[in-house]
């Protein structure tokens, strides 16, 4: 179990597929309780043996055998979670089960978010001027949205639902298309739905992220606009029905109640926004790339290298950009700030100080991705726009490996464990290291080649029409 808390989605999972929606949690607080599974489902918890010791390998982990369908009692604090994204990953758990099935349904899981990835690029590469943005869709996406994408945890389809939507909505009011409004109107529905059913705090991020766009919109006519032409009403009605459908689950479900608690009464709230933003660096890090249990950290030179592509971006927005564009990025950067701590003021008397960086991600992701767009409006910027998304690419791909690999041999060997040599009973996976690792390599080969093959294709500074309504007009709204 590579992350803090597959067991108790892989049973969540397990639960729901076997249309038990309702866990017993006469015993546990709020939001935990009990599953009758099968007892695959409770030896997960059995894996966890390297958990917060850094330089313990996963092979301490215990062979998974025995009756695996028996029946007994699965723990889960995540009990309470909307169940849309766990039918899916748990279709696996229907099959004769083994030590293959955890394997089977991060499969599952990582194949939902490809699928929103996937669509995030093809909004991407419809845009008049795409290198920039496509720069600032490298960027957003760190090593830490991987290791997410590849686990069992809905902040999967969280993080990528909410990129899709960013990105979406960013097209729709940063370049306007009469030709691709209905197209880009039902990717934002998927990405929605993805987005707002995965976990109780998404649709007030989507809210947030809806806000940011507007407040960024180049001219606020060009948001009217996209409202009142009638090929976005049908996605405009799905998105609001669907975030509505989010709202009224977590409302009705009390899905944000949290089942691990760790109180701590002598906490004030002064106490918490002191540590939190003590804690900014601690945080950054997080969203940049802290694996497992937050015991697997990225070297600072990677650290650096893949926070120093957001920045760059970001720096060419503020030199580039207007001083509307230039503020709202801000703000968006201050929220990703705030927010966490505002969410733990309000709950810290019963959870105590609990918040992860990863947590904001979808807030803070937003940031590179709004520099792009806002980078790539700037011609002088766009001239060279081609030859720069090549070389992010490159770089991106460089980063992303190295990280995979350091969290392999984390497993493996240990985080500080030797880098030439196995030590003594080291862990092996299901697939081998290698063929892992060549999956990886060969498949950011391709996006850099492909991403080469792209760019020289296209002309780089391409006219954006600013409304699809006034394009004739080019009227102004600030």
């Amino acid at each position: 179990m590579a992350s803090p808390d597959e067991p108790a989605h892989a049973a969540k999972a397990a639960a729901t597929v076997r249309g038990q929606f309702v866990a017993d949690e006469s015993e546990f607080n709020a939001g935990r309780g009990n599953f009758q599974l099968p007892a695959l489902f409770d030896q997960a918890w059995n894996q966890t043996c390297f958990a917060f010791q850094p330089d313990t390998p996963a092979s301490c982990s215990p062979e998974i055998g025995g009756d695996l369908e028996r029946i007994t009692d699965v723990t889960s604090h995540v009990a309470r979670y909307n169940p849309v994204y766990y039918a899916l990953i748990g279709t696996p758990t229907l099959a004769p089960l083994s030590e293959w099935t955890f394997a089977s349904m991060r499969l599952v899981s990582a194949l939902i978010n490809a699928f929103l990835i996937a669509l995030t690029i093809t909004v991407v590469v419809g845009l008049r001027r795409p290198f920039l943005p496509l720069f600032g869709v490298l960027a957003a996406m760190t090593p830490m949205t991987f290791f997410i994408g590849g686990s069992m945890t809905p902040q999967g389809p969280e993080v990528f639902g909410s990129l899709l939507v960013a990105v979406s909505l960013l097209a729709l009011v940063f370049d306007p298309d009469p030709d691709r409004i209905r197209h880009r109107g039902w990717v934002l529905v998927i990405g929605t739905a993805f987005f707002v059913l995965a976990r109780g705090l998404s649709p007030a991020y989507l809210l947030m992220i809806i806000v940011f766009v507007v407040l960024a919109a180049p001219r606020f006519v060009t948001v009217w606009d996209t409202i009142k032409d009638r090929r976005f009403w049908g996605p405009l009605a799905a998105c609001v029905g669907l975030s509505l459908v989010g709202v009224v689950y977590t409302l009705a479900s009390g899905s944000l109640a949290l089942g691990v608690v760790y109180p701590d009464p002598t906490l004030t709230a002064r106490d918490v926004v002191t540590t939190m933003l003590r804690g900014t660096d601690y945080y950054l890090e997080q969203i940049l790339g802290t694996f497992g249990w937050g015991d697997t950290h990225l070297p600072m030179l990677l650290l650096i290298g893949i926070g120093g592509v957001a920045l760059a971006l970001g720096i060419l927005a503020m030199a580039f950009g207007s001083w509307r564009e230039r503020s709202v990025l801000t703000l968006v950067v201050l929220a990703s700030i705030v927010t966490p701590i505002a969410l733990q003021v309000a709950s810290f008397r019963e959870s105590g100080i609990v918040w992860q960086g990863k947590y904001i991600l979808p807030i803070a992701m937003l940031a590179p991705v709004l520099a792009g767009f806002i980078a790539a409006r700037a011609d002088a910027l766009t001239r060279a726009s081609a030859g720069l998304v090549r070389t992010v690419a490159a770089l991106v791909a460089i980063l992303q490996v190295w990280a995979v690999v350091v969290n392999i041999h984390r497993y493996v060997n240990g985080a500080n464990g030797p880098w030439t040599e196995l030590i003594p009973n080291p862990w092996a996976p299901l697939i081998p290291v290698v063929l892992i690792v060549g999956v990886q390599v060969a498949c950011w080969a391709s996006v850099i080649w492909v991403v080469r093959r792209w760019s020289r294709s296209l002309d780089a500074v391409q006219p954006i029409s600013e409304s699809p309504a006034r394009a004739a007009t080019g009227s102004e709204a600030d």
